[in-house]
């Protein structure tokens, strides 16, 4: 083979190599929607918890989640929007073990069936969380997990065992701004900002009125004497 053959030969497998679409493994994980936000003090918002179990069936989930407690409070968490074709749970108000203290929750979500030695594909809502913003800042929302434990965030196959992938569960992040910050005056108060720089369109300020008119009746009569005089 020749330099021309080879040449052309590395050229077309550079080029099927670029275009060859590369799959991206995914693995069980729970999610966060939104995962970012821009809230305010004494605002309320929610955060939707969910599941992604990939290919793997679940029978059972644990979640366990910490929370900026300097910036949040939970006020309450609900069941999520379970399809019929999800992982079907049972879940009453006040279950969760909620610590604003310390900023953190945690909750077992029981099978229905407790009997079934199969279950589902999990791709679904599981928990509506609800905050309440108490301070300006960044405040941070993410999952407790630890690979090979089953005391935290766990997604439980029908072989028995804990399949999730730290690695891959989101987080959040959202920033909290006072509410109705912003700059204020006092009634009654004139508010100025100085420009540097900036064209004035405004007279000047220092005389009156007569002295300007007069100035303006003094350049007039200078225009006149000149124009006399030219034509002289």
């Amino acid at each position: 083979m020749n330099l021309k053959k080879l040449l052309t030969s590395g050229l077309l497998l550079g080029a099927i190599t670029l275009v060859t679409p590369v799959t991206v493994m995914a693995t069980p994980h729970f999610t966060l929607n939104p995962a970012s936000a821009n809230e305010s003090v004494n605002q309320n918002f929610s955060v939707i918890m969910g599941v992604d179990s990939d290919t793997q069936k679940v029978i059972g989930i644990d979640v366990k989640a910490t929370f900026d407690s300097s910036r949040l409070e939970v006020v309450s968490i609900e069941k999520g929007n379970v399809p019929d074709t999800g992982y079907q749970f049972s879940y009453t108000t006040g279950q969760a073990i909620i610590h604003n203290d310390t900023g953190m929750f945690e909750v077992t979500l029981t099978p229905l069936n407790q009997s079934a030695l199969t279950g589902p594909i999990a791709k679904q809502e599981l928990l509506k969380v609800t905050f309440r913003p108490k301070a300006s800042g960044v405040a941070t929302f993410s999952y407790v997990c630890q690979a090979n434990s089953v005391t935290e965030t766990n997604i439980i196959n029908d072989t028995g065992n804990d399949v999730v992938d730290c690695s891959a569960n989101q987080s959040g992040s959202y920033t909290i701004a006072d509410s109705g910050s912003g700059p204020t005056s006092t009634p009654g108060s004139a508010v100025t900002t100085p420009t540097t720089g900036a064209k004035s369109n405004s007279l000047p300020s220092t005389g009156g009125v007569g002295d300007t008119i007069a100035m303006i009746l003094v350049g007039l009569s200078s225009v006149v004497v000149a124009m006399y005089f030219k034509f002289l």
